[in-house]
């Protein structure tokens, strides 16, 4: 036994030195784990076990480590041993997340979270929450990293927490700071680390950490002097520690913080010799490959600036091949969205690289390839949405420019939008013809003025008063020689997202949905398929419609939202058009016989309050009696029989736009459910006058035999035909989103 515990010291002590030998430490524990075994203790067997398994990722043995940390678990499992399985969960994490792996690293530090709190285990609790705070802050998705770091630091009253924990606090709250751009705070807590290590005898590995947070927080700082001092003597610490496996990541890393500066700086030759030493640093651990994106994004922009085409092209195909990897090992739709937003630079430089070379089809896959792939894959799969965000099956793939043009409905002309930096790039798509308008204007300079605009709109500005900028926007957004015998799907980009495009007025002083029935996707592929799906659907004749009107809800779920007497009105008028109808009014307006009976109509209005909640749109809401609604909880439904969901309520279409994934809103995800159309509304909309014009809407369907399309339109005329209803506040706000249907 004393032999066993001391042949396990002697392996804290390879960890713990100034200069590590993990490879060592790992045999000792391995002998210490033998020894414990064959006396039969099966409980320092496993701790021995964990020590070892743990610091195989930092020699690059990652297949190994996640092999005999999943016996591990299974083992803590059987055993019931409580302090060992988060630790198990929490290294297998650590292990997923250097191969990319990240639905299961996440997945695993929340099991590790749980087990811990179960077992009442506050430092496994902390250490979980904070690894969870610097992971979703690495995804950009901040919601969650804020909320997991602040677990992080309410626990710090609870426990005596170790020197090495509050250094991997501190390290995390640098690192979510800077990346909401809190520069300043970030500067000051990543210098507090780097302190606290050099006065706590550090290992080099430690130290380069330290190192590593205040050189990025210095450059974020422009103060590339210091960033560059601080790097250099990272570059010599990790040097100094020898050429041994467990060196090599931190020697890459140090690499790629170099070349990020010099980047930064400018230095794009100096950069690209620094990110070709990280990539050679990789070749020894062939197993981690958790920095490659980072590496070859950072090339690529350095050939973009550097004006070298054929090295731009050939990384290119590199970087989007690792994109394409990250799709399928990022499942979660919130985490897609928050990762791809960030990288859509990516696309925008492979269309811009294409434009300039004349290639404008070559441009517009691009474009499609960054497009609304989550909902892509929602809306191709049979599957809920939880469904798929469990699995690791193979990502939908856009379709191409080719198919796109085969399957497009004859009665559809497409405009698709890519608001790149420099200039705005308009297609147009038909069956027979691919035409590209480009229009010298900046993103910023477009953001502004479509900001202005909407500002114009949500104001209730006079038709009159609009007709300036609406004329402008007309010029700048609407080519030439459309055709108006058919459908106009618009396909925006960014900030289009939120532009009234219908509101928008034509040399001849008419407003666009005078001479177009509009609808709008997200993509062209989401449009060819929801439109496919449409066309299934068409076989249900006798349309049977769930109409809800004025729900009475909690008013403690919305204390100051005013009763909604004209959506009850709304709501019956609407049922009366429609042969079978399933009314659900006031008090019997409940979540629970929504839930139970919306999946099986072909129509489905929903005329009520919706709360949108633009930072965490997962958990805005539907207002029903007897419970809210929440986004969310609607994942887990699929394959509705809807031919059509009407959202009568406020900003049901946009809550806010994400950079790649488009509109997001409640919108999207019955999209995503599988309703081909979905009609919803883009700002708060008044209550009086959209009862008007869903009263019409539905009658132009069911009475006058019209399209959704044309009926939306001719509703939205007979508003704009009167006075007091022209401004485009009052009929604008609606809109057709997802695919062409002739019903």
């Amino acid at each position: 036994m004393l032999q066993a515990k001391d042949t396990q010291a002697a392996g804290y002590d390879f960890i713990n030195g100034a200069s590590s030998n993990y490879s060592k430490a790992i045999a000792k524990f391995e002998k210490s784990r033998d020894l414990f075994a064959e006396l039969g203790d099966t409980c320092e067997a496993a701790i021995a076990e964990s020590w070892a398994a743990q610091f195989l990722p930092d020699i690059g043995k990652l297949a190994d480590a996640q092999k005999r940390l999943t016996v591990l678990i299974e083992t803590s499992q059987q055993k019931n041993f409580k302090l060992l399985l988060p630790m198990g969960h929490y290294w297998l994490a650590i292990a997923d997340f250097s191969q990319n792996r990240f639905s299961e690293s996440s997945r695993n530090l929340k099991l590790a979270l749980r087990e811990a709190e179960a077992a009442n285990n506050i430092f496994e609790v902390d250490h979980a929450a904070e690894c969870l705070a610097a992971y979703y802050s690495l995804l950009g998705e901040f919601e969650p990293a804020t909320s997991f770091a602040s677990r992080m630091l309410s626990l710090k009253r609870l426990y005596r927490e170790s020197s090495g924990q509050s250094i991997r606090d501190l390290g995390t709250l640098a690192l979510l700071s800077r990346n909401l751009n809190f520069v300043s705070t970030s500067f000051n807590v990543a210098n507090e680390k780097l302190h606290l290590v050099r006065n706590s005898s550090p290992t080099s590995r430690t130290l380069n950490e330290a190192l590593r947070d205040v050189v990025y927080a210095a450059a974020a700082h422009a103060d590339f002097p210091a960033a560059l001092q601080y790097a250099n003597e990272s570059l010599s610490v990790a040097q100094a520690d020898g050429i041994k496996p467990e060196n090599m990541n931190t020697i890459a890393q140090v690499y790629v913080m170099l070349a990020d500066v010099k980047s930064q700086m400018k230095d794009y030759g100096g950069a690209l010799g620094d990110y070709d030493e990280a990539l050679t640093a990789y070749q020894q651990l062939p197993e981690v490959t958790t920095g490659l994106y980072q590496i070859h994004k950072g090339k690529l922009l350095c050939f973009q600036k550097l004006d070298q085409p054929a090295n731009f092209a050939a990384e290119l195909k590199t970087v989007l091949a690792l994109a394409e990897q990250y799709r399928a090992t990022i499942r979660e739709d919130s985490s897609r969205q928050a990762f791809f937003a960030g990288e859509q630079l990516v696309f925008d430089m492979a269309a811009d690289n294409a434009l300039k070379a004349g290639d404008s089809a070559a441009a517009f896959e691009y474009v499609e390839a960054s497009r609304a792939r989550s909902l892509l894959e929602f809306v191709e799969s049979k599957k809920s949405i939880t469904e798929l965000e469990k699995e690791f099956a193979a990502v939908a793939r856009p379709l191409s420019l080719t198919d796109i043009q085969q399957r497009l409905p004859e009665q559809v002309e497409l405009v698709q939008y890519a608001m790149l930096p420099e200039r705005l790039a308009i297609w147009v798509v038909s069956k027979s013809q691919l035409r590209l308008i480009e229009k010298p204007i900046s993103a910023a300079e477009l953001e502004k003025k479509i900001a202005a605009y909407q500002a114009l709109i949500t104001a209730k500005t006079a038709a009159e008063g609009v007709q300036p900028a609406a004329r402008e926007l007309y010029d700048l957004l609407i080519p030439a020689g459309l055709a108006t015998n058919q459908q106009l799907c618009l396909v925006p980009d960014k900030a289009l997202h939120q532009l009234a495009f219908a509101s928008l007025v034509s040399p001849d002083e008419r407003f666009l949905v005078e001479d177009f029935a509009l609808s709008y996707a997200p993509s062209a592929s989401v449009l060819v398929l929801a439109s496919e799906n449409a066309n299934r659907k068409e076989q249900f004749k006798d349309e049977s419609i769930l109409s809800v009107g004025n729900p009475d809800y909690e008013r403690d779920d919305a204390p100051n939202l005013p009763d909604l007497a004209s959506a009850e009105v709304e709501a019956r008028s609407i049922a009366e058009d429609y042969h079978k109808a399933v009314l659900m009014l006031g008090s019997e307006a409940t979540k629970t016989q929504f839930l139970r009976t919306f999946s099986a109509m072909e129509v489905i209005h929903f005329a009520g309050h919706f709360v949108a909640n633009a930072q965490s749109p997962a958990n805005s809401k539907l207002l029903f009696a007897g419970g809210t609604l929440r986004s969310s909880e609607l994942s887990n439904y699929k394959s509705l029989r809807a031919k059509l969901v009407v959202l009568s309520a406020c900003d049901t279409g946009f809550e806010r736009y994400n950079q790649s994934e488009g509109a997001i809103g409640i919108a999207r995800t019955f999209l995503a459910l599988g309703a081909p159309l979905v009609v919803a509304s883009e700002w708060k909309v008044d209550t009086e006058r959209t009862k008007d014009l869903m009263i019409a809407f539905h009658r132009n369907r069911t009475k006058k035999g019209m399209s959704t399309s044309q009926s939306l339109r001719q509703a939205q005329l007979e508003l704009l035909g009167k006075s007091e209803t022209r401004a485009p506040f009052y009929w604008a706000a609606f809109s057709l989103f997802g695919g062409y249907a002739n019903y």
